[in-house]
């Protein structure tokens, strides 16, 4: 949507990397707040304040007329309002679900993944009738639309049937009672304490928490890595044709939205551990780049597409899922929207980092085949980083 005009206003392909990659970095570093906010709140009005932000950045960025207005509204005010919609929506949906929470992710995330198909098609159809603005402020109207969606995320607490104890309704205190009155700590130490609660930082101490987000996020980091680089594979190392490129990354999209839609239904039903599910997901994801590495022509390609498109869903559905289970398993359910938060900071940490190391490696080997192996070195720390504590947490 940005290229043509970011070329009018005189940048080049680095302006168009910088737009894309500042949003990046809005979306995973809203974190920090998102979570605050969320808990202070609710998931309901956070993903209505998500969606007038990206709806009113949008809008705004139709009348940018220079490089750092694109870069304020779409890269920074979009992006964060992306994060706090994300995290928000996910908050609802585990709120919802008890025993079908993969199957209602799966669906949702499926309905993100049409959306993903079609919206390119309708972009590029308004650019050749509207020009840039036109087809910003339009896509911009439709983000509005979000605000309604947002508002059927009604809290589970308004439907619950409220029954009265009449044993704790007829409690009264007593006559009399002593009372005590907690000393007042300083300012700055309550400030600081009030902050730290509302951030949940204490699940930061947990070992077991940050070996799980510094798993996820090197997965992420390596599925992101292989999202940009996988064109480039096809055409310049396995010499496929635009056409042919076309098939295998139509194949990989099909079965990656088919099974949003199917595999966790068969998740749930056989009670897998999401943990477990995407750690075998992982393993298969391993397996399916080491095979694609290898080939050199469009069938092979088009089946091992196939199958990466299907375990790379399931890695997706399962991922927040993950900290939902762990969450649950700790008794930290009320800790769930500051976790999702610290997940997307160490993603955030970790692909710019991580993710850029990796682009540096196909630049100095000019292999895209060996920055396929590179990316299942991060998939096989996150398998050892967990199997490491199943282990140990065993032996104990």
């Amino acid at each position: 949507m940005f290229g043509d005009y970011l070329s009018d206003l005189g940048e080049n392909a680095f302006g168009a990397a910088l737009v894309m990659n500042i949003c990046n970095i809005s979306l995973n570093f809203s974190g920090l707040i998102t979570g605050p906010i969320i808990k202070k709140f609710n998931a309901r009005k956070a993903s209505i304040l998500g969606s007038l932000l990206t709806g009113g950045a949008l809008t705004a960025c139709s009348y940018a007329t220079e490089m750092w207005q694109i870069i304020l509204s779409y890269s920074l005010v979009f992006g964060f309002g992306l994060g706090l919609i994300q995290s928000s929506t996910f908050v609802a949906l585990n709120s919802y679900f008890k025993n079908n929470k993969g199957k209602a992710v799966g669906f949702a995330l499926a309905g993100t993944g049409i959306g993903q198909i079609l919206m390119p098609l309708l972009v590029q159809y308004l650019l050749d009738i509207f020009s840039f603005r036109g087809t910003t402020l339009i896509i911009g109207g439709l983000a509005f639309n979000g605000v309604v969606g947002a508002a059927l995320l009604q809290p589970v607490e308004w439907h619950k049937r409220h029954v009265l104890d009449e044993e704790s309704n007829n409690e009264r205190l007593p006559l009399i009672a002593t009372t005590s009155t907690p000393t007042n700590p300083s300012k700055s130490d309550s400030g600081w304490s009030k902050l730290a609660a509302l951030m949940d930082v204490a699940i930061l101490k947990k070992v077991s928490f940050l070996n799980l987000i510094i798993g996820l996020g090197l997965a992420y980091t390596a599925s992101t890595s292989f999202s940009l680089f996988f064109p480039y594979f096809l055409q310049k190392t396995a010499n496929l044709d635009m056409f042919q490129t076309a098939n295998c990354m139509s194949m990989l999209s099909t079965t990656d939205l088919l099974a949003r839609v199917t595999v966790p239904a068969f998740v749930d039903r056989m009670k897998f551990s999401h943990r477990n599910t995407f750690l075998m997901a992982g393993l298969c994801l391993v397996i399916a780049r080491t095979v694609m590495a290898e080939m050199r022509s469009i069938v092979p390609l088009m089946i091992t597409s196939a199958f990466y498109g299907i375990f790379r869903s399931i890695t997706i559905v399962n991922q927040n899922l993950t900290i939902a289970e762990y969450c649950g398993e700790k008794g930290l359910e009320s800790m769930l929207p500051n976790a999702l938060g610290f997940n997307m900071i160490t993603k955030g940490v970790l692909v710019l980092s991580l993710g850029q190391l990796l682009g540096w490696f196909v630049d100095y080997t000019g292999s895209y085949s060996l920055n396929l192996h590179a990316q299942n070195l991060l998939l096989v720390s996150t398998c050892v980083l967990w199997l490491c504590e199943m282990y140990f947490k065993y032996r104990d």
